[in-house]
């Protein structure tokens, strides 16, 4: 069986396993791919980009090809993407946009073509998909901080993460069944709503840090030397990427992670490979942002209150102001952090509110 963790996205669109997934699934395929993504969370957006790469110039190309011919172009491919990766420090970022992924095998691989199938009409193709049942993937999607204001980051779950400039975060829509898993670059505020069956995880290059419900701060620049989280509230596992990955074939007892309680931080020096616990030597960094943001509202419409808000989070609160427009509150905030101000606003004026795709959506039958 292959090693598919070191795979890359060119290694996974040449592989004729991960071909036949895509393109002509059977079940026993298909039970392997969702058990290697369930166990390897971190590695759906990589297997999403290789899909979407072998769909795309799958339907470019549709003709038959002899084995001997798709056997060249594979070796023709990989060969072409090593020295494409010689060139290029980090060649997924040259695949990012489906289009130019498309674009780029085609230049790399001149007039070769890209087969992956062979002796399958597009008819067969056609029947196969609907007797076969595929496999979903999440999209995901990418923010990043290119302002010098924090960028605020609602997810599905009703956590909220707290993006730093020149940082980057990525996460499904909608989180899976099994856990909450989220991709970092750079520096975030974590504020997790509890789930104690379904385990909030940030991955970054060399950390996992894994929560069911707490606040905390990632920082994880790829040109620092360390990895640091930092704890506010609750309880926090970090581990080595590496060994959380053998999780699934060890105990979480037998892999050597850190816990961290509050006021706490561990640090990941990355030139020798280990993980330093100790007291947060800067109490500033476990508020949600670097910017103070001192509210006083003295008998304001709440209206008014949810815009200041908008402005200041730089988000979108959904609500229905004929509805709202008798209510009127008084508050003053000063470090609580957003989902501490809407839980106060709302129980005010006995409202409720969810996060639904990046929005903050207001529940409120108006105030009597």
């Amino acid at each position: 069986m292959h090693n598919y963790h070191s795979y890359t996205v060119e290694d996974l669109a040449t592989d004729e396993m991960f071909r036949s997934w895509v393109i002509d699934t059977t079940p026993e395929n298909s039970a392997f791919w969702n058990r290697w993504l369930n166990e390897n969370p971190d590695k759906a957006g990589l297997i999403g980009q290789a899909r979407e790469l072998v769909l795309e110039v799958h339907e470019i190309y549709k003709d038959d090809l002899s084995p001997e011919m798709i056997d060249f172009e594979i070796q023709e491919i990989t060969r072409l993407a090593e020295l494409r990766k010689r060139e290029q420090r980090n060649i997924l970022s040259f695949f990012a946009h489906p289009i130019r992924r498309a674009a780029a095998v085609l230049v790399l691989a001149g007039t070769l073509g890209w087969m992956y199938y062979s002796g399958q009409s597009l008819k067969t193709e056609t029947a196969s998909a609907e007797a076969q049942p595929t496999v979903s993937i999440e999209p995901m999607i990418v923010k990043t901080n290119h302002t010098d204001k924090d960028m605020t980051v609602l997810l599905s779950d009703n956590s909220v993460a707290t993006l730093m400039k020149g940082s980057s975060i990525r996460y499904p829509k909608t989180f899976g069944e099994r856990n909450r898993s989220v991709f970092l670059t750079g520096e975030a505020f974590f504020d997790v709503s509890k789930n104690p069956q379904k385990p909030f995880l940030v991955f970054t290059n060399e950390t996992v840090t894994k929560v069911l419900g707490t606040s905390f701060r990632v920082k994880a620049f790829d040109e620092d030397n360390t990895v640091m989280v930092l704890v506010k509230t609750g309880t926090v596992s970090v581990y080595q990427k590496t060994e959380y990955e053998s999780l699934s074939e060890k105990t979480e007892r037998e892999v050597s992670g850190v816990v961290l309680k509050p006021n706490q931080q561990v640090v990941f020096i990355r030139d020798q490979n280990r993980l330093e616990r100790g007291a947060v030597a800067n109490p500033n960094l476990l508020s949600e942002s670097s910017f103070h943001k001192e509210l006083v509202f003295d008998e304001k419409p709440v209206t008014e209150v949810f815009e200041a808000l908008e402005n200041i989070y730089g988000i979108v609160i959904v609500y229905n102001a004929a509805i709202l427009s008798d209510c009127v509150i008084s508050a003053q905030f000063n470090d609580e952090n957003l989902k501490q101000r809407m839980n106060a606003i709302c129980q005010a004026i006995g409202a409720s509110y969810d996060m639904i795709n990046g929005e903050i959506i207001i529940n409120s039958k108006g105030c009597s």
